[in-house]
């Protein structure tokens, strides 16, 4: 019987490359984005209503739901100063609170079959503080905690929760990004220098399809772990912050994202 598999944040980047690729490996894919397309379903995941229609229109059509993936999310540009509270709360509530609606839906129907499969995206921003992607950062942190609660709390229905953190990868996440809307002067070098950065970063990165590659093998491994890490970038990151001082840990990432640190 081939699985069924829910993406969010399927229209571009990491999610259409893990719909095309688990598409072709024979799993039967729902995937759903905001933007409309012709090979998913428009569901915006801050509607809580919507995105129970959503599932419940797949349950109709294939009677289960093996696996959900939640990528769904945006980043925001600039520094923590700068961010309105409202940019911020638009932010969680499509990048924590979209991810939580999803799999909401998705477990009851889980815990109804006696098992599936549940993926959350985080980041290797969700690893760090990045500077001037300090929200993006704090929602993928928090993705990250709940995914690893979660996976706690449905171990004793046969539900997997597994964390998935890509490191850099070639997608349109800045062509995509909101820019602050009140940005302030004293921050526009330095932002400026970060995005240059991370722009280089992200076209140099892994292709998009390295991290459908994972979602697959995380999909049919018989014993999921906790974490996932993909990328090079993301797994130096990890152990860097887990082995390094604080304050040199501080300094390698100015030195980074091409920040001079403090000027006094």
């Amino acid at each position: 019987m081939k699985k069924v598999v829910l993406i969010t944040g399927a229209a571009n980047g990491m999610g259409a490359a893990t719909a095309e690729h688990l598409a072709r490996a024979g799993y039967i894919v729902e995937g759903s984005d905001l933007v409309a397309g012709p090979a998913h379903a428009t569901v915006d995941v801050r509607d809580t209503e919507a995105v129970r229609a959503w599932v419940k229109e797949v349950v109709a059509r294939h009677g289960r739901i093996d696996a959900v993936v939640a990528f769904a999310a945006y980043g925001v540009v600039g520094s923590v100063e700068e961010t309105e509270p409202d940019e911020a709360a638009a932010l969680f509530d499509t990048n924590v609170l979209g991810t939580h609606r999803v799999v909401r839906a998705v477990m009851p129907i889980m815990r109804a079959q006696g098992g599936g499969r549940v993926i959350v995206v985080s980041s290797g921003a969700g690893a760090i503080a990045e500077p001037y992607g300090g929200w993006y950062s704090a929602t993928k942190a928090a993705v990250e905690r709940i995914g690893e609660a979660m996976r706690m709390e449905a171990a004793g229905f046969g539900i997997a929760v597994s964390v998935l953190a890509p490191g850099w990868t070639v997608t349109p996440i800045i062509e995509s990004a909101v820019r602050v809307s009140a940005p302030l002067p004293e921050y526009d070098a330095d932002r400026q220098a970060v995005l240059e950065r991370v722009s280089g970063y992200l076209a140099d990165g892994q292709p998009a399809v390295a991290v459908a590659r994972k979602v697959q093998d995380i999909l049919e491994t018989s014993r999921p772990r906790q974490t996932y890490l993909c990328g090079n970038d993301v797994r130096l990151s990890f152990w860097t912050r887990r082995l390094v001082p604080g304050r040199l840990y501080e300094r390698l990432v100015l030195d980074y994202y091409g920040l001079p640190g403090a000027r006094n």
